[in-house]
């Protein structure tokens, strides 16, 4: 009975031991592959570079990813341009000379020491080269010149490549950011310097520096926190959202609203601010501001058909009554928006609004007494359904 190998087990599968052993030979055969030679130790760095860009960007969009790519391979090109001359020019060096040494037999039947005789010169029989063939392979030396690179170089070669990609690559992903960052550090220059009126010397830099701040500044309070804010006497009111989806404005009136407004404003010259991080590449160019009516009276019939009209209390309605506002960018905030009116002098009348953002409303109240009609509903009861009309007098 032939006896079992000790690599395989009774199952007649291999030892995982002696897999590791062969993987452990080829890897240790690759490494010294790549070891004495420069052009694949660079082609390693390249993939690696390759597949660690692969495995950042796989959250980004398709043509953000094209364009990282090409600048990697960019900078993959330079880099390997910039290393083939440097080896070519290695090799274009002068090779150190080469001492040879011949045996010179002595002269002991010279006539004298001042003088020396130039004859031939015969070699000897141990310094005769024969082919390998003429000799044992035991006796047979093979001469190698072996050309070193050294690893200072090759470290600076390995160094720049890597800030040339990096360079790169952070030039591709923030050409977008630059304006906005360049904005950031730009310093008041002659002619858009305010006017600073003769101070002492030591309070020069103060002054400067207060003026950069108002540079940058875009004039307004800005919030720390995401959400949608109301700007009115430089203060900022948060807006809170209605559970309630606001209607298509071909819809006169929404389900009714229960529940008061929360934010109120002192009067009716605001503005807004949109602090959302998915609206800093689609935001929209306008957003209504539609009116939320509150209904003060309600006429019902009895049996008889009688009416009967009584006042209703905490019953609002939101209106397809709308005003537009504008919507422009914050400089310095990507992801913040600047709501207002295009007319300067718009004033909200007195009342309950909503600001309407993707079919979601943030209601707010404008203080003051209510003289705008469309802010006042009556509601008729009828056997058939609820019908709003405009008050005759709000």
């Amino acid at each position: 009975m032939k006896p079992e190998s000790p690599d395989i087990n009774r199952d007649g599968m291999i030892s995982p031991y002696m897999q590791e052993i062969e993987y452990a030979l080829i890897l240790s055969r690759m490494i010294n592959t790549v070891k004495d030679d420069p052009a694949e130790i660079r082609a390693t760095i390249y993939e690696f570079a390759r597949a660690k860009l692969k495995l950042d960007t796989s959250w980004a969009e398709a043509n953000e990813r094209e364009r990282l790519a090409s600048a990697l391979e960019a900078a993959i090109n330079g880099v390997e341009s910039f290393s083939v001359r440097q080896e070519q020019t290695s090799l274009l060096e002068p090779s150190a000379p080469v001492a040879r040494l011949a045996h010179v037999p002595s002269t002991t039947d010279q006539p004298s020491r001042s003088m020396t005789t130039i004859g031939p010169v015969t070699p000897a029989s141990e310094d005769i080269f024969l082919p390998d063939r003429g000799r044992p392979y035991a006796e047979v030396r093979h001469v190698l010149e072996v050309r070193t690179s050294p690893l200072g170089p090759m470290l600076a070669r390995f160094f720049v490549g890597m800030l040339l990609f990096v360079g790169l690559a952070g030039v591709a992903y923030y050409k977008d950011k630059l304006p906005a960052i360049v904005e950031r550090l730009r310093f008041p220059t002659a002619e858009n310097a305010p006017t600073i009126a003769a101070v002492q010397p030591a309070t020069a830099p103060v002054e400067v520096k207060n003026s950069v701040q108002q540079t940058n500044s875009p004039g307004f309070p800005v919030p720390s926190d995401y959400g949608i804010y109301a700007l009115s006497n430089g203060a900022l009111s948060e807006l809170n959202a209605l559970a309630e989806r606001v209607p298509d404005k071909r819809i006169a009136v929404s389900t009714p609203i229960s529940r008061p407004g929360r934010t109120t404003l002192p009067d009716g010259n605001a503005k807004f601010i949109i602090f959302r991080r998915d609206l800093a590449g689609n935001a929209p160019d306008r957003i209504d501001i539609r009116v939320v009516a509150r209904v003060v009276r309600a006429l019902t019939f009895d049996a008889k058909g009688k009416p009967n009209s009584a006042p209703v209390f905490d019953a609002w309605n939101i209106r397809n009554r709308s005003y537009e506002f504008r919507v422009r960018p914050i400089a310095g905030n990507p992801e913040m928006l600047l709501v207002q009116s295009e007319n300067p002098d718009f004033v909200l009348p007195a009342g309950r609004y909503v600001l309407v953002l993707k079919e979601q409303g943030y209601d707010f109240v404008v203080a003051g007494a209510v003289t705008d009609p469309s802010q006042c509903l009556e509601r008729t009861d009828a056997v058939n359904g609820a019908f709003y009309s405009e008050c005759k007098k709000p």
